[in-house]
């Protein structure tokens, strides 16, 4: 939460009015799905992004049981919410996202750690 400024400034929206949160759904039947959400960021143009935060010493890789977890987290929060905005996934990540590459479609923003501290 200290970083939303500069999140805001990396992804190219900061002069767009949004409201920043964190999100947990927890099922409370076995059929349903959970998800919990790292940072939220609703913002005032009809857009939310959808931001997973990983640290790694090297660059993150997305594995195939991964890409499932965060295509999870989308599908469920549009489920819970009825959102009709359009959810962008932002990988933030220590040193960028290895291979997004290989899951086109899934990850729309990678965030590095250099986009934070002036690196």
């Amino acid at each position: 939460m200290k970083h939303i400024s500069q999140i805001k400034n990396a992804i190219g929206i900061e002069a767009v009015y949004a409201e920043v949160s964190a999100r947990r759904h927890q099922p409370k039947i076995k059929t349903d799905r959970g998800a919990q959400i790292d940072l939220l960021i609703d913002r005032n143009d009809s857009f939310i992004n959808i931001c997973e935060i990983k640290f790694s010493a090297g660059a993150f890789e997305i594995s195939k049981a991964y890409s499932k977890e965060l295509e999870n987290k989308l599908t469920v929060f549009k489920e819970q919410t009825k959102t009709r905005k359009t959810l962008f996934l932002t990988m933030i990540t220590t040193l960028g996202v290895k291979n997004s590459a290989n899951y086109p479609g899934l990850v729309q923003i990678e965030v590095s750690m250099n986009s934070l501290f002036d690196v």
